[in-house]
């Protein structure tokens, strides 16, 4: 293997390396709870909120409309079971009767309104409901997929790196500073392709006698533009 192949040998290990790493902390990032289950979560939350306060409020309707009917009850009894004698009290009873009844009849009309609303509300904490299990579904199966690809990804991380060291065993020491300091410059790629003499690293062309010996590939040609390696296939 000539001096620069190897060079470029380590360049593609590495920069797989890179991108192996890259993905894993994407996946690392992306493990655990998203933004959609919880929003999915809080939106359930808030219309289970919603719809108990509205039950609460028909519960309250409810007991004083049959509180309501329980006090014209009696007052009924009062005046037709002739135990009141007195005019101007049965005058009194038959006007709070009169008032209890257009309080009951307005009562009636709210408790039916706020059992539409209390219908709604259900219907929204339904939906709520079933958009939270289909996001968590989607989640489990996204974190099942997400973990399988995890393990893969470290077992081929762990194989890649002992394949650099084997390589960066074989370079010459002096290639490897030169290459290591390049990495470190031009953002991790040292060694570029030289294609129809142009380098494939800023696309500069190149001298011909230059090209050609790139393409002997026994001694360290440098593009005059971005300074890489360059390795003529």
């Amino acid at each position: 293997m000539h001096r620069t192949e190897r060079l470029y040998t380590l360049q593609c290990t590495d920069s797989e390396l890179d991108r192996v790493s890259r993905r894993l902390r994407e996946i690392k990032a992306s493990l655990g709870e998203t933004e959609e289950l919880r929003q999915a979560r809080l939106d359930l939350e808030e219309a289970e909120k919603a719809l108990h306060k509205l039950q609460a409020r028909l519960r309250d309707l409810e007991l004083e409309n049959a509180g309501l009917g329980d006090k014209i009850k009696a007052n009924e009894q009062r005046l037709y079971g002739g135990t009141v004698k007195n005019p101007k009290e049965l005058t009194s009873l038959q006007e709070e009767n009169a008032y209890l009844r257009r309080r009951r009849s307005h009562l009636e009309d709210v408790i039916l309104e706020v059992m539409i609303e209390v219908e709604e509300a259900q219907e929204r904490a339904d939906g709520a409901q079933k958009h939270l299990t289909q996001v968590e579904e989607q989640w489990r199966v996204e974190q099942e997929r997400l973990t399988a690809e995890q393990a893969e990804l470290q077992d081929k991380l762990h194989a890649l790196q002992e394949r650099r060291q084997t390589l960066r065993a074989a370079v010459p020491p002096d290639d490897l500073e030169i290459y290591d300091d390049l990495r470190r410059r031009r953002g991790g790629l040292a060694v570029s392709i030289l294609k129809e003499g142009i380098c494939q690293g800023c696309q500069m062309s190149l001298p011909s006698s230059k090209a050609q010996q790139a393409r002997q590939g026994d001694v360290l040609v440098f593009c005059g533009s971005c300074d890489r390696i360059l390795y003529a296939r």
